[in-house]
């Protein structure tokens, strides 16, 4: 049960956005215009802003997530499904999993995820989101 409560949490897009974000800053933003590297959360526009020329970055921009439109979410659900999984996992369980319609874009999010994870540590980013949904659930 308590993995089906995990996972739920997992499908909160809210959750995944602050807890993508505090990764982000975590491991840093580097500006492609000015290359500073201190940037804040302009959250008017939902993007970070540069301190220095003040130029913007998408939340996604510079990850495996850029040029996506999936949701947030669908990274870190991916992340925990394999981690259960043995880095295995199908792109129909997947869809099962996300209730998306179509399998089609699954294919290359999974391939970039699974990519992702050979030169990252998946539980560093799945702590970071844990922290981010206890603040925000238990405040």
């Amino acid at each position: 049960m308590l993995s089906k409560d995990l996972l739920d949490i997992y499908k909160n897009e809210e959750l995944a956005v602050e807890a993508f974000k505090d990764f982000r800053l975590k491991k840093g933003i580097i500006c492609k215009k000015c290359g500073g590297s201190h940037h804040y959360w302009l959250s008017s526009k939902q993007q970070f802003q540069c301190k220095n020329c003040r130029f913007r970055t998408t939340l996604q921009s510079g990850t495996i997530l850029e040029g996506s439109k999936l949701p947030v979410s669908y990274f870190f659900i991916a992340l925990y499904l394999l981690k259960n999984n043995d880095n295995n996992l199908t792109v129909n369980d997947f869809q099962q999993q996300t209730g998306h319609k179509y399998s089609e874009p699954l294919y290359d999010f999974l391939r970039k995820v699974k990519l992702y994870l050979k030169s990252e540590d998946q539980n560093s980013i799945l702590i970071i989101f844990l922290e981010v949904a206890s603040k925000i659930l238990y405040a």
